[in-house]
C-alpha cells in the first residue's frame, strides 16, 4: 500500500515567510494554480483522499478530489503543529530572546517547544494514529493521497523510516510537493521525497 503525502501549495503567509501552524491561512493565487497542476499531473488510482482540517489543505485537495470523484476525509491528526506565540510572525519580527529560542527549535525541535505551542512528541503521536487509521482502509496495492503540511510530512517520514526524531528538522518539504511512502510486507520504505516536477511549466511529469 502507498501513502502519497502532498504538502499544500503556496499561501499568502508562505510568501511573507510567516509561521502558519494552525492558523487558517488561505492559498495564494499561485497556490490555487499549483493545486490544478497537481491534479492534472496525477495518474493512477486512489482508494481515498485524506486532508488536514485546515482550509489550505482542503482547498489544495479539491481539484484532484473532483477529478477522481472522491470525497476527502478530514483527519484531525493531520493538522500542522501549533506554533503558539510564534504564529503569524516572521523571524525578523522576533526580539532577541525569541530568536534565540526559535533557532534552538530549528536545530532540535524534539528538545525545544514553541512557547504556547505543541510538543514534538505529541505531534508524532497523533500522526502515528492517523497513519494507522489510513493504513487500515487500504489493501495491498492500494493508495491514498494525504493532503497535509510540511511539518506533518517531515515527522511522518522520520517516524515511518525509523530515523532519529531530530531528522525531521533536516528534511526539505516544499509547498505543493509530493512525497511517497510504501508499505511492503509490513515495512515502510521511502519511494519519493519532496518531488515538485509537476509544478515546473515545461515538464511532462505524470505519476
Amino acid at each position: 500500500m502507498k501513502l502519497i503525502w502532498i504538502r499544500h501549495g503556496e499561501t499568502h503567509w508562505n510568501r511573507e515567510f510567516r509561521l502558519q501552524g494552525t492558523s487558517d491561512v488561505a492559498l495564494s493565487s499561485k497556490g490555487l494554480h499549483q493545486a490544478e497542476q497537481l491534479a492534472a499531473s496525477f495518474t493512477g488510482e486512489l482508494e481515498a483522499i485524506y486532508t488536514s482540517p485546515l482550509g489550505r489543505t482542503r482547498s489544495f485537495a479539491a481539484p484532484l478530489a473532483a477529478r477522481l470523484g472522491l470525497e476527502p476525509v478530514v483527519l484531525a491528526g493531520l493538522r500542522e503543529m501549533s506554533f503558539g506565540d510564534w504564529e503569524g510572525l516572521r523571524y525578523a519580527d522576533m526580539d532577541a530572546p525569541m530568536k534565540e529560542l526559535f533557532e534552538k527549535w530549528c536545530a532540535d525541535p524534539v528538545q525545544t517547544c514553541p512557547p504556547g505551542g505543541e510538543a514534538a512528541a505529541d505531534m508524532a503521536g497523533r500522526i502515528q494514529e492517523a497513519v494507522k487509521e489510513m493504513s487500515a482502509s487500504l489493501e495491498a496495492g492500494q493508495a491514498a493521497a494525504v493532503f497535509t503540511h510540511g511539518g506533518v510530512i517531515r515527522v511522518a517520514v522520520t517516524t515511518l523510516m525509523g530515523f532519529p526524531p531530530v531528522t525531521a528538522a533536516r528534511l526539505q518539504i516544499d509547498p505543493g510537493s509530493v512525497t511517497v511512502t510504501e508499505n511492503v510486507a509490513g515495512h515502510w520504505r521511502l519511494v519519493r521525497l519532496n518531488d515538485t516536477c509537476h509544478l515546473l511549466p515545461d515538464e511532462d511529469c505524470k505519476r
